[in-house]
């Protein structure tokens, strides 16, 4: 115990002394005061010292107030919640004992439940713990131990003011033995975890399904505690109090006994280096550039179709189409999954409600100018615009044959319908879901506008992008952005969809005119592009 202790003091001089330094560079780089201050101060031991006593110093106090900003954050929230759902005014005080326990359950919901014990299976290494490991050499074991039990157990005594008060406001004093061992036991918990599947080889990366399922048991908590608020007492605080002590001594036995740290390690150094290679790929190029390359990265060639009955550009279209299918279907799935979390969300709202959610249809006439924003989000046509360009045209571009207008349009066209056929599919299920939540009880005229504005935010959205990167063609061959007008107008969705989740305007002529307006512009435009894409589609 010593040790991690000796451990942790070190790792926290090490992090204060980066401060440290990052502090002094600052303030010489502050005017007139900056001049002050030789060089030198860097080698200056005294100063330096002095510096790092003072921070040390200060975050103590420091600590104490994050934990008390948290859990009044946490308390505040739950009473504006339950306000909400009893219909009386979010801010109206004094706060009732309710809130206070449900504040409780949420900060350990989320705090101890979906962080902490998330934390347990963290693939990666932080970049400046990597660095305390390897440039001081540090045992693994001694390194991972203090990890696992000094810290959370640390910011754990951290909230031990702000518990103290919370059990005192709440008049149920239960809460402060609960609150300091619901950290070290979700992080302890989840580290066991994580060595049990560890050592039956199922290794738990970033980003995978198994790391997003992790959110679940936290949100779950969340919830029932909101709906069943009514039985959070004494009885709910000693039961967790209950079940935390087996959990906390059964998962330090099991931390304790895993011999595997040197594989571990190395796993966790191998995901660390893939991430920053990952980061580093994606600083490459520029924003207009960088889905596609990230998309020429990704690429597997699986077992491929015959396209032999095609010629000329629609073959080479189709086999570029049908290369990156998997990653854009995959795409595509991921930006489904977000959108089935809204009928979700109802459907578990009104099972704990015990009463049947429905959309009005004023509430749909007011929702939908927003679903702009929901298709700007669900949009492929951005990244196949970047797609075609980084893994096609930028060799094309160089033959003369690829630059000839019946060559030119027809690449439109292929590729507006592969757009428009991903987006379609996107649209669709959006335009189900409105639906499903009104129960499908809207008068023929409103389901016939809905139907309508979606069906041109998909052709707006299939469209656009792929318009002014003909018309323009912005791109060099090193990549680069030549022409300000396309990014102008590369943002100008964004703005347009920004700009109607702002206005707030609930009327059936003015969704009527934003359809048509948006119909006009992909027909006018296409007329454009007949016109001057076959001049303009050339590398600068």
């Amino acid at each position: 115990m010593k040790d991690m202790l000796r451990y942790s003091w070190y790792q926290e001089k090490f992090s204060l002394s980066k401060q440290v330094n990052g502090f002094l560079y600052y303030l010489r780089k502050i005017p007139f005061i900056g001049k002050s201050i030789p060089e030198t101060v860097y080698h200056s031991y005294k100063v330096k010292s002095s510096l790092f006593y003072l921070f040390t110093i200060l975050s103590i106090p420091f600590r104490f107030l994050a934990k008390f900003f948290w859990l009044t954050l946490y308390v505040g929230t739950a009473h504006i919640t339950i306000n909400l759902a009893t219909g009386a005014e979010p801010l109206s005080l004094p706060l009732q004992p309710q809130s206070f326990l449900l504040g409780f359950a949420i900060w350990i919901s989320l705090t101890g439940v979906l962080f902490r014990f998330s934390k347990g299976f963290e693939s990666v290494i932080s970049q400046s713990n990597r660095e305390f490991l390897v440039n001081f050499k540090l045992s693994q074991r001694l390194f991972l131990h203090s990890q696992l039990l000094v810290e959370p157990i640390i910011h754990s005594l951290a909230y031990l003011p702000a518990l103290m008060i919370l059990s005192g406001l709440a008049h149920q004093w239960l809460i402060l033995p609960v609150g300091l061992l619901a950290l070290p036991t979700a992080q302890l918990a989840g580290y066991a975890c994580n060595f049990w599947f560890f050592k039956r080889r199922t290794f738990i990366t970033n980003w995978s399904w198994q790391n997003w399922a992790l959110l679940l048991p936290g949100m779950t908590f969340a919830i029932l505690a909101f709906f069943k608020r009514d039985a959070l007492n004494t009885a709910f605080l000693l039961v967790l109090l209950i079940i935390q002590i087996p959990i906390f001594l059964m998962s330090l036995r099991s931390v304790l006994a895993f011999h595997q740290i040197t594989e571990y390690f190395n796993f966790r150094m191998e995901e660390s280096l893939a991430l920053d290679k990952k980061i580093f790929q994606m600083k490459q190029g520029n924003e207009y550039t960088r889905q596609g390359l990230k998309m020429q990265e990704k690429l597997s060639l699986d077992k491929q179709e015959d396209l032999t009955h095609l010629t000329g550009m629609n073959y080479l279209n189709a086999l570029l189409f049908q290369r990156y299918h998997t990653i854009l279907a995959k795409g595509l799935k991921k930006r489904l999954l977000f959108l089935l979390l809204v009928p979700t969300l109802f459907a578990t709202i009104a099972f704990f409600a015990h009463e049947p959610l429905k959309l009005p249809e004023e509430g749909l006439i007011a929702l939908l100018p927003f679903t702009l924003m929901i298709m700007y989000a669900g949009s492929l046509g951005k990244q196949i615009t970047q797609m075609v360009f980084v893994n096609c045209d930028i060799a094309m571009l160089h033959y003369p044959f690829y630059r000839e207008p019946k060559t030119i349009l027809a690449g439109f066209n292929y590729r507006f319908l592969q757009i428009l056929k991903f987006n379609s599919v996107f649209a669709s299920a959006l335009f189900l879901i409105i639906m499903l939540i009104g129960h499908f009880h809207y008068s023929w005229h409103i389901i016939l506008l809905t139907a309508y504005l979606i069906l041109s935010m998909t052709f707006l959205f299939s469209f656009h992008d792929l318009f002014i990167y003909y018309i323009l063609q912005p791109f060099t061959k090193d990549m680069e952005i030549v022409n300000p007008l396309y990014r102008i107008l590369s943002g100008a969705l964004y703005w347009l969809a920004y700009l109607n989740t702002q206005l707030k305007i609930a009327s059936l002529l003015y969704i009527l005119g934003l359809s048509i307006g948006i119909s006009l512009y992909v027909g006018i435009g296409y007329l454009i592009l007949l016109k001057k894409a076959p001049k303009t589609f050339r590398l600068k």
